[in-house]
């Protein structure tokens, strides 16, 4: 039994860990397309047409769960808006550190608030170590933040993610299946973004070719690493979730120093060093 329960806590922590290299590599495809509009809105309709051809086979889920489906549905678009005024206004290796860096810490709170979840000494001193190394990403030469309406922008996203990780932590627990609850969640989201982007601009925004594929492409890429969480976090607590799956920062931070050419790559190796401990101590609490 002993032996088992270790084999799916391995498993949980591989899959999340997965899931945060994902989630940086579908930012990284989102902030490359110059036009913030256009790309979002390829985003979700790469989800939505996976989501259209998916969802009638798959089905809904438990009535248990749809109210929180109604207000998760409501976070994610707010996470987007806010997640596409960050990347207008600020780098990639700063904003996405600061919108995925403060999740953690609000998340095991809220957990511990809300799902009655505990954590460890060893296992909150993780999430605060994992929180201080993310958080340094984001800062520049002589510990300045530039760009402070970015800043502001990227922690509005932060809030967001905590909401939204909370409210989908126990909304999944409540429908019990992590593919049907994910489905009905992208299939909502990413039809109402693009009834407001035809609202907005019926024509002229399709950009076509290599970039309507690179944005359509990264859409595919937010739903399986967000199915993927879903089915962590009904496995294991939802503080530890969201930290593991925050380290996807420092391979957003090597995108944006190696792809975006935001700074110097030594400039990301002490928080990355700091994140490692905290995961270490997460494993052990």
């Amino acid at each position: 039994m002993h032996r088992s329960v270790l084999i799916m806590n391995s498993t949980v922590v591989l899959v999340v860990l997965g899931a945060g290299l994902v989630h940086a590599v579908w930012n990284a495809m989102a902030k490359s397309l110059h036009d913030q509009f256009a790309s979002f809105a390829l985003l979700n309709m790469g989800v939505a047409l996976v989501c259209w051809v998916s969802w009638p086979f798959v089905g809904v889920p438990k009535s248990a769960a749809l109210v929180y489906l109604f207000f998760s549905v409501l976070c994610h678009v707010g996470y987007e808006l806010f997640l596409m005024g960050a990347y207008r206004r600020t780098d990639f290796s700063q904003s996405y550190p600061i919108a995925r860096g403060i999740a953690p810490l609000l998340v095991s709170v809220a957990g511990l608030i809300f799902a009655n979840e505990h954590l460890s000494v060893e296992g909150l001193l993780g999430v605060i170590i994992i929180v201080m190394g993310i958080v340094s990403l984001s800062l520049r030469p002589g510990g300045a933040i530039g760009h402070r309406q970015g800043v502001v922008w990227a922690l509005a996203t932060g809030v967001a993610i905590a909401v939204y990780t909370v409210i989908d932590g126990l909304g999944v627990r409540a429908s019990a299946d992590a593919y049907r609850y994910a489905l009905t969640l992208f299939s909502l989201q990413s039809t109402l973004w693009l009834l407001g982007v035809l609202a907005r601009q019926p024509r002229g925004w399709w950009p076509g070719g290599r970039r309507a594929v690179i944005g359509m492409s990264g859409g595919f890429l937010s739903m399986i690493g967000y199915i993927a969480v879903l089915w962590a976090q009904l496995r294991a607590p939802l503080g530890i979730v969201s930290a593991l799956r925050e380290t996807g920062v420092l391979w957003a931070a090597l995108i944006g120093v190696l792809v975006f050419r935001e700074g110097r790559i030594r400039r990301v190796l002490t928080p990355a060093l700091l994140v490692v401990s905290g995961i270490a101590l997460l494993s052990l609490g």
